[in-house]
């Protein structure tokens, strides 16, 4: 089987700078199922950038729910790996978006809020709290809301 971590283990480019094999998120927003993101997360995973990972939640969110829950696991469990291994490169627009993109997988029942994760990107939120945004705030409040996640005192204040 494949395991979620294949061939994610290598360096990730940070945010900008050069990178080899340069391509873009249009891949991911093309993407129309979980089996297209899926291969293409197979094949351009080692070389996502925080922005690519956010495309790709975001992608994935928007995908009606079906056609391959097997495929929607997969998908989740390596963009779960991307987000640890890229998390420290995220400004506060990542950080909200995959928030909120996950906060609409939860809501549509295909996939279980995993809080360690949460807990992960909260803790990146809560130290660039002063670089969010109006838009950013409103969408890291909907989707803690949305799944019923009370943020630490540092991040309300």
């Amino acid at each position: 089987g494949i395991t979620p971590e294949a061939g994610l283990m290598e360096t990730m480019p940070a945010l900008g700078g050069p990178r080899e094999g340069v391509w873009s998120t249009t891949e991911i927003t093309r993407c129309t199922d979980a089996q297209g993101l899926l291969a293409l997360v197979q094949l351009r995973g080692p070389t996502f950038d925080v922005i690519h990972v956010g495309a790709a939640w975001g992608t994935l969110a928007k995908m009606p729910s079906g056609g391959g829950r097997s495929a929607d696991g997969v998908v989740l469990q390596r963009l779960q790996v991307l987000t640890r291994a890229t998390v420290q490169a995220m400004g506060s627009r990542q950080v909200s978006n995959i928030l909120s993109a996950m906060a609409k997988l939860d809501a549509s029942g295909r996939m279980d809020v995993e809080n360690e994760l949460v807990g992960v990107l909260l803790r990146r939120a809560t130290g660039m709290v002063t670089d969010f945004k109006p838009q950013d705030i409103a969408h890291l409040s909907w989707a803690l809301a949305s799944m019923s996640v009370k943020p630490d005192a540092g991040l309300l204040e």
